[in-house]
């Protein structure tokens, strides 16, 4: 029996308990400022007007020769006014480096000029758009002439770097042309090869790209194999050795069988698994070599087209000094798109594989399942909510449901944009107009920033934003996230006020090109974006699109292939919008003398953000910032004066080349 003392206790106890649980929840849900979005920056954003461009920062802008010369175009990007040249080191080579010839000027890190030059057509073909873009990221300045002799006749000033297109070559002439240029110490990169039956007629042509040897104009490749300290993420070996993997093996496995000599070094190669990789060199695709006073890196393939493009093209460059230091983003993004979705739609099939409609599949199933993916991975979700996905749908949607998504996302941290992607391929225009209704009846104060454009859409979604959207429900949008980035580069401003972040990565695929991708963008940029689209769950297919399935795949990839890249900051569509931003304005240069690098920004908003990889150096101190480590010789800077100093010395460890 229980005493009349115990009994009181007891009810006292349970009395205590049911008010502290009462009063969390009512607290949660009072103090719960679920209709503020605390991933918009305060204060005003830059806008495209802040932009960098090469006039403003070198104060002019290069002009075309003439109408009737074969200067095609003179771009804006880039200023990256930098210290000496630089010794060539790198690290982890499949061939022998041999020292520069004398001549080459081998001190300091970055090069003297900022200026790139490229041969080829610079908005006629994916190589041009590449190059344009890197060199807006890097902050160069960019010439482009449709002949070499062109460009080498009117030369004013040396640049940096030669980029070249090998379609725009005449054989017959510009081989020894070439060869003169590097001896004059002007680096160049052969964005392409030629055929392979004009570099086997070209003694001279392979005596400069390094080809020691043609052993087959094509051979069949077992797999491709990346070595470490080129991209970002280390060495990895693109190779099926199972069924799951079969199916991820994309890259393009034919290419002519290169064996390049001594002078050069292979940063990506063939993998045969009949030869031996020591005694018989697997086929180089990517490699540089030493000719004259410069450096020739060539590549097999089309690997530089694309969106990782600039990342390989950084990593060269990289390749040619002794320190390399240049602006990123710092910016990794998981976005839900079209999810939740307000509407009760497609009712039945809903019913028949889950057992629940559409609005309670959402909110008791994929959320929660979302939420522990965030927590493991550790990315914060910006999650893109549709009203309605079916234009005819008959089940309107309800107000009560957008306030308990404002709320559980707020207290997962996780941010809320808008997506107007209709199943019937209505405009966005039409969309809008749909949900204008639902919007004034909400009287949501949100500042929903971000907003989803599909395939085909970006120019109605510059239609939508900026001061076109000033007195709508629209009106706070900043920033477009879409795979939609044929017609700008995938950072980019697509009206004076709204920028574009491009998709970079599909959840639920991630075959091996896609991979590679992946670390061309992380070395460039330091920025990516996944996309989770919902309404493959809510419209499916075939059972390959069940939340259970799909759930399966891109946890998987989440969990797996972005663990390399855990330094970089996990972020909202917002708070990349905001970084964008400050990336796309940012000015630099950089000088060093001994063991300091000096680093002087212009155009710095609060915090950016840099990358400095190193030849066997480490960091010792940075005045002016803060410093990571991303991997060995690849730190992560982040800079929040305008002068900032970092102090390098000798690493312990050894280097041979």
């Amino acid at each position: 029996m229980i005493s009349r003392r115990n009994y009181i206790t007891i009810g006292i106890m349970m009395a205590v308990i049911c008010f502290l649980f009462l009063f969390c929840g009512v607290a949660r849900d009072q103090w719960n400022d679920y209709d503020t979005n605390s991933h918009v920056p305060e204060g005003e954003l830059l806008t495209q007007a802040d932009a960098w461009d090469a006039g403003q920062s070198t104060g002019e802008v290069s002009e075309a020769a003439d109408s009737q010369s074969t200067v095609e175009d003179s771009e804006a990007a880039g200023s990256q006014n930098a210290g000496e040249d630089s010794e060539a080191a790198g690290s982890q080579s499949t061939g022998e480096d041999s020292e520069m010839s004398d001549g080459q000027n081998t001190e300091g890190g970055s090069a003297a000029s900022d200026l790139a030059v490229y041969i080829g057509g610079l908005r006629e073909d994916a190589l041009g758009d590449t190059v344009r873009e890197w060199c807006t990221y890097t902050k160069r300045e960019l010439l482009s002439y449709q002949s070499l002799s062109s460009w080498y006749a009117r030369m004013e000033e040396t640049p940096e770097i030669l980029l070249i297109n090998s379609d725009y070559l005449d054989y017959d002439t510009d081989v020894e042309l070439l060869m003169e240029i590097a001896e004059e110490g002007i680096s160049m990169i052969f964005c392409n090869l030629p055929d392979v039956s004009v570099i086997r007629d070209s003694e001279e042509l392979q005596e400069m790209l390094g080809i020691r040897t043609i052993r087959a104009e094509s051979c069949t490749l077992d797999g491709i194999q990346l070595f470490e300290g080129f991209l970002i993420g280390g060495k990895v070996e693109y190779f099926a050795e199972d069924e799951e993997e079969e199916e991820r093996q994309d890259l393009e496995l034919t290419a002519p069988w290169y064996q390049t000599g001594s002078r050069t070094k292979v940063y990506m190669a063939g993998m045969m698994e009949e030869a031996d990789s020591e005694t018989d060199p697997y086929p180089a695709l990517i490699w540089r070599s030493t000719y004259g006073n410069a450096y020739v890196f060539a590549v097999c393939g089309d690997y530089l087209e694309g969106l990782g493009g600039p990342g390989f093209l950084t990593a060269m460059v990289s390749e040619m000094y002794d320190y390399t230091i240049y602006p990123i983003v710092n910016a990794q993004n998981l976005v839900i798109v079209n999810g939740p979705v307000l509407a009760s739609e497609n009712s039945t099939e809903m019913q028949k594989v889950y057992s629940r409609d559409s609005v309670k599949l959402f909110r008791d199933v994929i959320f929660p399942g979302l939420a522990a993916i965030s927590e493991d991975s550790g990315f914060v979700l910006t999650c893109l909510l549709s009203v309605r996905t079916d234009s005819s749908g008959i089940n309107e949607p309800d107000t009560d449901d957008l306030v308990y998504y404002l709320k559980y996302l707020k207290e997962q941290s996780a941010e809320m944009g808008l997506s107007l992607w209709r199943t019937d391929g209505a405009t966005l225009a039409e969309a809008s107009s749909q949900d204008k209704d639902f919007w004034e009846a909400s009287g949501s104060t949100y500042q929903y920033s971000a907003l989803y454009a599909s395939e085909g859409q970006l120019t109605e979604a510059a239609a939508l934003t900026g001061e076109a959207a000033e007195g709508t429900y629209l009106e706070n949008v900043a920033t477009v996230v879409t795979a939609d980035t044929e017609d700008c580069y995938l950072l980019d401003y697509i009206n004076e006020t709204t920028t574009v972040q491009g998709i970079t990565s599909d959840a639920y695929s991630h075959t091996f090109s896609e991979d590679l991708t992946l670390r061309a963008l992380e070395t460039a940029l330091g920025y990516s974006t996944i996309s989770l689209d919902l309404s493959r769950v809510l419209w499916p297919e075939d059972e390959s699109d069940h939340w259970e399935n799909l759930y399966e795949d891109f946890s998987s990839n989440i969990g797996t292939y972005w663990k390399a890249f855990s330094d970089f900051e996990r972020t909202t569509l917002s708070e990349s919008d905001e970084r964008v931003r400050v990336f796309l304005a940012l000015d630099y240069t950089d000088t060093r003398d001994g063991d300091t690098i000096s680093l002087t920004t212009m155009g710095l908003n609060d915090t950016a953000w840099f990358l400095l990889r190193t030849n066997g150096e480490e960091i010792v101190s940075v005045e002016g910032g803060s410093w990571e480590e991303i991997e060995t010789d690849v730190y992560l800077i982040e800079v929040n004066e305008q002068n900032v100093k970092i102090i390098l010395e000798n690493s312990t460890d050894l280097y041979y080349y």
